[in-house]
Parts: C-alpha cells; structure tokens; sequence
C-alpha cells in the first residue's frame, strides 16, 4: 500500500520565480508531447518512441508523462484530445530528492530539484508533519515525488510504502459525527465537544482557523486510537451524503469540518499502528433502532432517540454509530461488530 503526504516547500523570492520558469517549462513540454501523440494511430506501452524522448531529462520525463495520459484517453475511447494544464511535476530519484542529515533551525528537511540552468540545482526547504515523520518509522519512502503549485505556494507530495498487514482484531468500534460532538463512538464515548466553538471562534482567519480546526481532530483521532486499543474501526462511506434524519444545513456545516477529516485521520494512524478502518453504507443508521432493526424518520428527535415499534431509548448519535459498527460485513473473518449487548 502506498499513501501520500504532503509537505510544504518555503522557497525564496527567487527560487519561487525558478520553480515557476520550471513548471511552465514542463507543462508547455507535456502538452507539446500530447498534441504530437494523439496523432499517433497505437499509443501502447510504458515509454513513447525514442525519436520523442531525446533532449534534457525534463523533456523525456515530460514525454513519458504525455505517453501515458494520451494511453489513457485513448484506452477509455475519449473523444477529443487530453490537455494538460496542471501546475505540477512528477519527479523522480535523478531530478528530486531529500537532503538527508541536513537540517536548519527552522526547516526539518530540504530537497535537491533539477532546474533550467545547467549543472545548476535547486535547494528547496520544507517542513515534514508529524504523521509524515510517524509514516517513516513504518513505511519506506518511495524515490518519486510531485512538485506542486497551488495559490501561490510550493508544496511536495511524497510517496511511502507500507506493507501490508492484517491487524488481526476481532472487534470493530462504530464512529460517527455528532451533532454537538466531532465524533461518537459505538461503546458510548463522546470527543470534541469543543470543535465547533472552534470553529466560530476562527471562521474569519480562514487558514489558520481551518489549521486550527485540524489540529484539534487530529488530536480527537489519536484520543479515539488510544482509548480503543486492539480495535478496527468503523465509519461512513458517503460524507452525509443520504443521511435521513438530518437537515440539508446540519450536513453543509458538518461537511467542511469534521467527518471527512477525523476519517482519513484515523485511516493514517492506522496505517502506522496496524489497524484497519472499515467504510460502509450510512442509510439509515440515524433511524434504525439497534435493537429490533425497525427504521422509521420519526425515531429520531434531535439528540434524542426513541424506536417508535419497540420503544428502545438512547442518545440519537451513539445509535448512529452503533449502527455504523453493525454494518461491517459479517463475512469479514477478522472483523466482527462488538456485541451489541455491550454497547447499550
């Protein structure tokens, strides 16, 4: 398995104007290349003909690039011609790669880029995040990278591979979004009852606020992991998306936020301490009474839950993610929903 991490770069004035005459450079070259290509009657293969790939390292790997998305278009019978238009560079071990035991004061990690001028390199710095650093202590960082620009910034995904593993847990605990709380677990535990007062508080500092938000679910995530050890978890595979029970305007402010970040957050950590997060179909489960399994709009009252067939009581969140942990698959022969009778 491979994941993605992103770190941002902190060029200076005129290293960014480099990187800038870099990515135009490759963006005109790759787009050049697909023009030429997409006249071709058979695009098959991993590398286009030698005649297209000669010049600089930046022209052959800008070939490749516009090789395999003309393979791709024409593989799915797409009509007209693919463009590229992305500010960003695939990278490989001889155009980019990490300085190592070179660190500042400021800045944990700098990278050696190819540039326009000749026998000239660029170097660039950078800041790892601590779940990039938690990643390494698992995973082994791939040879490869993307240069992207994005609002003005420079940012560099790096790519580490981590074997695969199967946790080997026998339970799996349910998480999902509370309507005052960032998450709510299956065995009753409510987090971050805080997070949206976050929210108001730093909804005009648009970065920071967010930066902010993410820092504190980041936290909530971790909280979750340790107080569950030897636990796979459970969440939604849609983002709200279907979620009966609750307003239009309830799911567009949670959206941004909450769900969808903790998830992917949870998805990370377990990667690192070797437990799986398991994505099921939300239906329903904000209706459905765990009990006797009777779905109806009108169980739900708010924060409240009362089955309207068997009179079954509870917190309406914690049913939801009760109901998010009876949704895994009974056929997973590692994971199986905690009983029930323990949650309630």
């Amino acid at each position: 398995m491979i994941k993605t991490y992103t770190i941002k770069l902190y060029p200076n004035k005129n290293k960014a104007k480099k990187l800038n005459s870099l990515v135009s450079f490759w963006r005109d070259h790759v787009d050049h290349k697909i023009k030429i290509f997409w006249e071709f009657d058979e695009v098959k293969g991993s590398y286009p003909p030698k005649e297209h790939s000669t010049g600089g390292r930046l022209i052959r790997d800008a070939s490749v690039k516009a090789w395999q998305i003309v393979k791709g278009a024409k593989a799915t019978k797409q009509e007209d011609k693919p463009a590229f238009d992305g500010f960003e560079i695939d990278l490989n071990q001889f155009s980019a790669y990490i300085i190592e035991d070179f660190e500042t004061t400021e800045f944990d990690t700098w990278f050696n880029i190819i540039s326009l001028e000749k026998h000239k390199r660029l170097k660039i710095s950078g800041k790892k995040t601590p779940v990039f650093n938690a990643a390494l202590e698992t995973g082994m960082l791939k040879k490869s990278f993307k240069l992207i620009r994005k609002n003005g910034d420079y940012y560099m995904e790096c790519f580490v591979e981590f074997p695969e593993v199967e946790s080997g847990n026998t339970n799996v605990i349910g998480v999902d979004v509370g309507i005052n709380h960032a998450a709510v677990t299956s065995d009753g535990v409510f987090y971050g009852s805080d997070v949206r007062d976050l929210q108001k508080r730093t909804k005009h500092r648009a970065y920071k606020g967010l930066s902010a938000v993410k820092q504190r679910l980041n936290a909530i995530a971790k909280e979750i992991v340790d107080d569950h050890p030897k636990q796979d978890f459970a969440v939604e595979q849609l983002l709200f998306k279907g979620k009966d029970g609750r307003t239009k305007a309830f799911r567009r402010k949670h959206n941004r936020w909450a769900y969808n970040h903790l998830s992917k957050q949870l998805e990370q950590i377990g990667i690192v301490k070797g437990f799986d997060v398991i994505r099921v179909n939300p239906k329903y489960t904000s209706q459905t009474c765990p009990v006797c399994g009777f779905i109806s709009r009108g169980n739900r009252n708010y924060e409240s839950f009362k089955c309207l067939e068997g009179g079954f009581t509870g917190h309406a969140d914690h049913v939801g993610a009760i109901n998010i942990s009876g949704r895994v698959p009974k056929d997973n022969p590692y994971l199986k929903p905690t009983e029930r009778n323990d949650l309630l």
